[in-house]
């Protein structure tokens, strides 16, 4: 088991933590990189506040953690009552909220969003978000199976999707060879309606995404134009 795991199953907590076990797996692959180096944290979506208290556990008490829920969790903040965690009340799906809220928030190198699982939550918090998480940092989306269940507004192949909007981030990985003009066709021309600009900047910023089931996983790096480069 991996430090996730045994706190999970074993460790003594104050809060409990509410978390799919196949999700540990998932966290310990992405986050470990960040152990030692005092990462700074933003959960979405908090419920009885054990993550945070997991997250801290995982990290050794040397990192900044934020927790945001729609609900007040002041009993959260008292019971935990580490300097480390700060805990608000916001809605995820308000633009306005995220504008005010980033406004005084270091960059994030890491991100949970496990909140209301709708999709307007789920797409509105990784569009204000994902240019505030550092140029290293995890940006991580649970509970991604709402995306297929109409009663979270969702529904398969949905356009509207949290999946399908993360699906644009493997083709801003491709994004030089969709603009590429030389090698498009005729008859295969870009849609009017697809944005270069957007897709661009998933390529500038983005290292890789990563699909399981219910999680999403983008990893982010500053990405250079790549040069072509034949064998010898």
């Amino acid at each position: 088991m991996n430090k996730l795991e045994q706190y999970f199953f074993d460790g003594e907590k104050k809060l409990p933590v509410h978390k799919w076990h196949h999700y540990f797996e998932i966290y310990d692959r992405h986050f470990k990189k960040f152990i030692g180096k005092k990462p700074t944290i933003l959960e979405i979506g908090i419920a009885r506040g054990g993550s945070l208290e997991m997250w801290n556990h995982y990290f050794d008490n040397e990192c900044t953690i934020y927790g945001i829920d729609i609900n007040d969790k002041s009993e959260v903040r008292d019971t935990l009552n580490m300097s480390n965690i700060h805990i608000d009340v916001g809605d995820q799906s308000s633009v306005d909220f995220w504008k005010q809220y980033l406004s005084d928030k270091p960059k994030f190198d890491i991100v949970v969003d496990d909140g209301g699982h709708k999709m307007d939550q789920q797409i509105t918090t990784i569009q204000q978000l994902y240019d505030h998480v550092d140029e290293n940092g995890v940006y991580l989306c649970e509970d991604t199976h709402t995306s297929y269940w109409h009663g979270w507004n969702g529904g398969y192949k949905n356009p509207d999707t949290f999946i399908e909007h993360a699906k644009d981030f493997v083709d801003g990985l491709h994004y030089q060879h969709i603009a590429n003009k030389r090698h498009q066709s005729k008859i295969d021309k870009i849609d009017k309606n697809v944005d270069l600009n957007r897709l661009e900047h998933i390529k500038q910023t983005t290292d890789s995404i990563h699909f399981y089931d219910s999680v999403v996983v983008i990893e982010k790096r500053v990405n250079p134009p790549i040069k072509p480069s034949w064998g010898r």
